[in-house]
């Protein structure tokens, strides 16, 4: 297509879908009307019947991938020392338990300070710092955590680093490593302030109640898709982005903000192509996943249900879309670098592609890499750029005011803009893909130990 005609979409792109954006309407419909969204709940169920209903309003037939996942709720959970209760919440995947045992600091929790404590953990209730010890190689949590319970602790309470009595519902899994599943023992959260009076409290040997409560069982979810089809078989590209969250929080930011982009660029691709007559060489799938709070578990059911056989061109996962503005495209492989290089630049929005120097197991994209799917997400905030409210996520606080309208939209139109020149992209043109499974699980294994590089 020539550059006049480029130029005359993308005029039209921008133009048209910054005065009809339904941002601000399915924000409120998803973090207001239905709230939080625990995958498998009644109001992820909602959100996901909404998501089909609305692409199908605007002409996208839709469908739901429906499967089983193994998920769980909690009733309770709290921490007592010497009759006052602490702030609280579980980590993900907690077991039930009730103890009244001898609290330790372990500080960062590192294999040192495990050490150092000379086998005085065994049966006590352990408490850390989130945050990696200043000046030493960072160790993951899953590592730290994992070494704390064979020297044998009853528990281990971790201070969140947020200041404000804020605290997130988090998880020590590393999904890099498959066997990292479920905690090896059970793991509270608490406040960065309270961590300070626990730390007190361990000085005089105190005692920690704790009772966690929890109920673990199998549950039907599903993922919502829609396809703009390619005049080639077998050919597509796919852009996703979770619509569930965690326990007690709507999300605005995650994934609220990653959701709507899904569901907006699929209705922006879907006119324009409609306006210009367009029939796109490789197909576009629009996927708003479930489960992805839940050890990603809806991304591995897609991956495993529709990639075995044949690879999608491309992948972009949009996760957390509020917490900076855009820079760029961060891959998790160097091939296709050079070829979108050249597809963004015609953008004329400076932006920049990348590649991580360790596969990123943090987001939906982790289970396309994994498959050695060409996979990526947005350059938001890491390194640079990054917005207090980058902050928000997994906790109450997220709510729908965390996402960032005039933001969104630029994603939506940069994304439109990109997804058009790829889908018109002669396949033979695209670099090709030549990793296997077994390839990228060799890669998985030697970086599982380390740290995944953020700044």
């Amino acid at each position: 297509m020539d550059i006049k005609k480029i130029n005359e979409i993308d005029q039209w792109i921008i133009g048209n879908y910054w005065i009809n954006s339904e941002i601000e309407e399915l924000n409120e419909k998803l973090s207001i009307d239905i709230g939080s969204r625990w995958a498998t709940s009644e109001n992820e169920r909602e959100a996901a019947n909404y998501i089909m209903s609305h692409w199908e309003d605007n002409d996208l037939k839709s469908f739901q991938e429906n499967f089983n996942i193994k998920t769980y709720k909690f009733n309770h959970c709290s921490i007592e020392v010497d009759g006052t209760k602490l702030d609280s919440k579980p980590y993900h995947r907690c077991p039930s338990i009730k103890l009244n045992n001898q609290l330790i600091d372990l500080g960062y929790g590192t294999r040192r300070e495990a050490d150092d404590s000379k086998g005085n953990i065994k049966d006590k209730v352990a408490i850390i710092f989130r945050k990696h010890e200043p000046f030493t190689e960072q160790e993951t949590i899953s590592k730290r955590v994992e070494y704390i319970a064979k020297k044998g602790a009853a528990a281990i309470i971790i201070g969140d680093p947020k200041i404000g009595r804020r605290m997130e519902y988090s998880s020590v899994w590393d999904t890099r490593d498959p066997d990292s599943i479920n905690p090896p023992l059970p793991i509270i959260n608490t406040s960065h302030e309270h961590l300070l009076l626990l730390k007190k409290y361990a000085i005089l040997a105190l005692k920690a109640k704790i009772e966690v409560q929890t109920d673990f069982y199998e549950a039907t979810t599903s993922n919502v898709i829609t396809e703009i089809p390619g005049s080639i078989e077998d050919e597509f590209i796919v852009m996703c982005g979770h619509h569930d969250t965690v326990f007690d929080t709507p999300g605005g930011n995650d994934n609220t903000s990653g959701a709507i982009s899904v569901i907006e660029t699929a209705k922006s691709i879907k006119r324009t192509f409609d306006k210009f007559n367009i029939t796109p060489k490789i197909g576009i799938r629009f996927v708003t996943l479930s489960a992805e709070e839940q050890r990603l578990q809806g991304s591995f059911h897609h991956v495993n249900n529709n990639y075995k056989k044949l690879k999608p061109r491309f992948v972009l996962n949009c996760d957390e879309l509020s917490t900076g503005n855009l820079k760029g495209i961060v891959l998790g492989f160097p091939h296709l670098r050079n070829f979108l290089q050249s597809q963004i630049d015609s953008l004329n929005e400076n932006l920049k592609i990348h590649v991580m120097s360790q596969l990123d197991g943090h987001s939906d994209h982790f289970p396309f890499l994994e498959a050695g799917i060409d996979a990526s997400h947005p350059w938001r905030w890491r390194y640079h750029g990054r917005y207090p409210t980058c902050e928000y996520h997994h906790e109450e606080p997220d709510t729908f005011d965390k996402l960032i309208v005039k933001d969104l939209k630029y994603y939506v139109t940069s994304f439109t803009r990109l997804f058009t020149r790829l889908c018109l992209t002669d396949p033979k043109d695209w670099p090709k893909n030549n990793l296997t499974k077994k390839m990228i699980r060799s890669r998985l294994d030697m970086e599982k130990e380390n740290e995944i590089r953020t700044s």
